[in-house]
């Protein structure tokens, strides 16, 4: 398959990573409140176009007829890339979560201010505000662990497509490899047939010169008698 197809994919890939660049350096990090919380869906919907495309190059990369290595090594940091963008993604969502969950209404801080840290009810908002931070941590590191897993899997796939591409260049080795045995075998039965051929026609041949020898030898005696008693 032409690899031109594979560039094309790649340049939209590419002015598509700018994209999500641009934004985590800014609008993700600048804006607050709900207005962040649209940047990160719009951005997260940019990666899953991005999924997209990069399974596109998978697929050209694995059919084309030359350059797979080099298109296999760019398809690798395209993927490292995107993996990353969606780290810092997670990140600044964890934090935005965090934020919120700290954020709490001017009159709540006046009433620590006056009522101190023993008010029950403080308490209790305290210890929920601790939970969900908990769960909030347990979540953003399941999900660190999910995309791990997902980027040794990824890996493995490399490999194993590797490790197949490899398989079918040694069986079409082997499978010509036998076909040029049994070309072989073919030409030395040809030619046993031929040597046994020829060793027949040079026994005959003895033969005839034999005889032939033989004969001359009566001839001889027989010319040799008539001369002795004629």
């Amino acid at each position: 398959m032409d690899t031109s197809v594979f560039a094309e994919y790649e340049t939209d890939l590419q002015t598509l990573l700018g994209s999500i660049s641009a934004q985590l350096d800014g609008d993700a990090v600048r804006l607050g409140g709900e207005e962040r919380r649209s940047a990160f869906r719009r951005i997260e919907r940019e990666l899953e176009e991005a999924d997209e495309i990069i399974e596109q190059m998978a697929v050209e990369a694995q059919t084309a007829d030359r350059d797979k290595s080099e298109l296999q090594g760019k398809l690798k940091a395209h993927k490292g890339t995107l993996a990353r963008y969606k780290s810092d993604l997670k990140t600044l969502s964890n934090g935005a979560d965090r934020d919120d969950l700290l954020s709490t209404p001017g009159h709540v801080a006046l009433d620590v201010d006056e009522e101190g840290a023993d008010s029950p009810a403080l308490s209790q908002t305290a210890a929920q505000r601790s939970r969900l931070l908990s769960a909030t941590d347990k979540l953003a590191d399941g999900q660190r662990r999910l995309e791990e897993s997902h980027r040794v899997a990824l890996q493995t796939e490399d490999v194993g497509s590797t490790i197949l591409r490899d398989l079918r260049g040694q069986r079409d080795v082997l499978e010509h490899t036998r076909d040029t045995l049994y070309d072989a075998d073919g030409s030395i039965d040809r030619a046993s047939g031929t040597l046994r051929k020829m060793v027949r026609i040079a026994y005959q041949q003895r033969a005839i010169t034999y005889a032939i020898i033989g004969l001359l030898i009566l001839l001889i005696l027989y010319v040799l008698a008539s001369k002795l008693f004629g």
